[in-house]
């Protein structure tokens, strides 16, 4: 293959060109125009003119913001490259934009013949810079062949964002795609691509976006964000000065930039690429000097491939940066071979690891395809000449100073007040902490002994209220004279009866409240019956119906009162939530069984279960669901903590139906 590459000034200097590059009759001829002409009828008139002197001729172009040729980075010109073919077949496409971009890039994709055919290598396409989402463009190509390369970029109109324009031999559009597809599955593709754009500042997160379009970062519009760090003034410039201040996030374990497209009456931008809501960003800035030196990396990688021509798509940025210094980067590519391209608005680039291959929208980058029909590689070069002439220090303009110096106070300024604020934040939780800890560990100790107080005074008073009704009946009967010795004892059995009763009670609550954790000989069966002797006033007033089976049980050595206050309080928290869903037929059940040499005991309500939500939770301390869902959880966590570091057994949750079962473990000793 052989490329050429013109300047082009008139007419008859393009008709000299082709005449004496015998241009005129080549069948498999692939041309490229690259303009800063963002003018429809200059670039009509201009096909017509190849096209009368090169019938055949396929072409695809796009408006710019920059071109470059063999003399490096152009301003206001117009770069034609004609690329000659052997053996490869060049076919042209037009689509333009009716749904969406993805849409658009399968509608481009399968617009060729044998699209999902191996011959189909390589994929050159332009899409307008304004109305298209480029990364939505790529993946849409990539959802029908993700192993076709594609290489390209999104038009440019000088950096006013108002018009691009795209183009074929037939059309001109300025809402679409166009493409040019090479068959040949041996033709030699090489792709590489060039960022070494630095981050600074702080992390942000995008708090709303659609796409392509930010509305808010750390919830500040979009082009308040930028003004309030690149300076009120700077960001009155927007969207252009967004393209030197990229957003950079990272993606599969690259950074990509994406650069600001338009700007919204309601405070959003639209950018190149997605930006997907909640993505960590930083601000994007060039290392000028990182640039140059890096610039002969590309050159000492192409040197291992066989190159007959090279296309260089490169960010409108880099150019906007570097000045004439970009032409340290881009002019040692022209030892090696004819080089053409332009300054876009987004980069194409096509990436494969082991796994897979994708094409990828990239920003503030430099983009190269080089190709060829044959195998030869480039002769070993000298490096040296790629910068003999190295221009001095780079320059950079007034306001690109102002805005660095502004991010840069910004940022020091907030990273200095958030270091002072999480200082102070910090010391304040731990103290927080401690006083939270404190105060739950009293309510919770006065929860508590307000229940057990509020038990008691039910337990007692029935009793205390019989032995006064006994006592005044006694009194009644001597006042008029009918107290007989069989009433007085009969009177006296029935006191000492209701004595006996609360001195069981206070004995029940004295081994609930006991410090003594020492295990102690007893039954589960009597635990049961002594906490619902304490339980009996709750039981009571709101009917709940208990039942028992004891299948078995052994005698066990446990810490009473800390078994019972287990118990006490699952059956509280029962008896709360059977009154909160107002269940019929409220019921606790209570069982008990051996199993694997533990003691089994499961105690039941039919309160509907659990909610499986809540369910992994209800042991964590300080968890509570009171008025909602299942118990107050007050305790549970506690319980579980005794019954593993006190009692050496277990306390778990689940549902069985209808019921809650909560089920507890007690090894059993030989």
């Amino acid at each position: 293959m052989q490329t050429f590459n013109l300047e082009y000034i008139s007419n008859n200097q393009l008709e000299s060109f082709v005449k004496s590059n015998n241009l005129a009759d080549s069948n498999d001829i692939l041309i490229q125009i690259y303009t800063a002409q963002n003018n429809k009828t200059f670039i009509s008139n201009l096909l017509t003119s190849i096209l009368k002197l090169i019938p055949n001729a396929k072409i695809i172009g796009s408006t710019t913001c920059g071109e470059i040729s063999s003399r490096g980075a152009l301003v206001n010109s117009t770069i034609i490259s004609f690329s000659l073919f052997s053996n490869t077949t060049i076919t042209t496409s037009l689509s333009e934009l009716s749904t969406d971009s993805f849409t658009l890039g399968q509608n481009i994709l399968k617009s060729f013949e044998n699209y999902a055919n191996e011959e189909l290598k390589l994929l050159i396409t332009f899409i307008d810079g304004l109305h298209s989402n480029g990364e939505d463009y790529l993946n849409g190509i990539t959802s029908i062949n993700e192993n076709i390369i594609v290489s390209g970029g999104m038009a440019g109109d000088n950096s006013q964002f108002s018009e691009t324009f795209v183009f074929t031999e037939s059309k001109i559009i300025n809402n679409g795609a166009v493409a040019a597809a090479f068959y040949n599955k041996n033709l030699n593709v090489y792709t590489s691509y060039s960022f070494n754009w630095e981050t600074i500042g702080h992390t942000h997160v995008v708090t709303k976006s659609i796409k392509n379009r930010i509305y808010t970062i750390d919830h500040m519009s979009a082009v308040d964000f930028y003004k309030y760090y690149l300076s009120e003034d700077i960001g009155n410039l927007l969207p252009s000065i967004g393209i030197e201040f990229p957003l950079v996030m990272m993606k599969n374990g690259v950074k990509i930039a994406r650069a600001v497209t338009s700007t919204h009456d309601d405070g959003s931008l639209s950018f190149a690429g997605n930006i997907p809501e909640n993505s960590i960003i930083q601000f994007g800035y060039g290392d000028v000097k990182m640039i140059i030196d890096k610039g002969l990396d590309n050159v000492k990688r192409i040197v291992e491939h066989p190159i007959e021509t090279i296309f260089i798509f490169s960010c409108m940025a880099r150019h906007s940066l570097l000045k004439d210094d970009v032409n340290l980067e881009i002019l040692p590519l022209k030892e090696i071979a004819p080089i053409s391209g332009f300054f876009t608005y987004g980069e194409f680039f096509h990436k494969c690891n082991a796994k897979k291959c994708t094409n990828q929208l990239l920003n503030e980058t430099m983009t190269i395809v080089a190709i060829s029909e044959n195998d030869n590689k480039i002769e070993k070069i000298d490096e040296n000449i790629f910068f003999k002439n190295k221009a001095q220090e780079h320059t950079i303009e007034l306001h690109r100073t102002q805005a660095l110096s502004s991010l840069v106070k910004r940022t020091t300024e907030e990273l200095e007040k958030s270091n002072r604020l999480l200082e102070h934040k910090i010391y304040k939780a731990n103290e927080d902490y401690k006083i939270q800890e404190e105060t739950l560990q009293i309510l919770k100790t006065n929860a508590q002994i307000g229940d057990m107080l509020e038990m008691i005074i039910h337990q007692w008073r029935q009793p205390l209220s019989a032995i006064t009704t006994v006592a005044s009946s006694m009194q009644i009967y001597n006042e008029i004279g009918t107290l007989t010795d069989k009433i007085i004892n009969q009177s006296l059995e029935n006191i000492l009866s209701y004595a006996n009763n609360i001195n069981t009670t206070i004995e029940d609550f004295r081994d609930l409240f006991s410090r003594d954790s020492h295990n102690n000989l007893s039954t589960f069966s009597t635990v049961i019956t002594k906490s619902l002797t304490i339980s009996n006033p709750l039981i009571n007033n709101y009917n709940v119906k208990i039942i028992k089976e004891i299948i078995d049980d052994p005698t066990i050595f446990i810490p009473t009162g800390l078994m019972m206050q287990v118990v006490i309080n699952i059956i509280k928290n029962a008896i709360d939530i059977l009154v909160e869903k107002n269940i019929d037929n409220p019921t606790i059940k209570f069982k008990t069984i051996i199993k694997h040499d533990k003691l089994v005991v499961k105690i039941m309500d039919n309160a509907g279960g659990i909610p499986e939500d809540v369910l992994p939770y209800i042991f964590d301390k300080n968890f509570t669901t009171k008025g909602n869902d299942h118990g107050t959880g007050i305790g549970l966590d506690m319980s579980k903590i005794i019954m593993k570091t006190k009692i050496g057994g277990s306390l778990s949750a689940s549902n069985q139906g209808n019921w809650a079962v909560f089920k507890i473990k007690i090894p059993l000793k030989s």
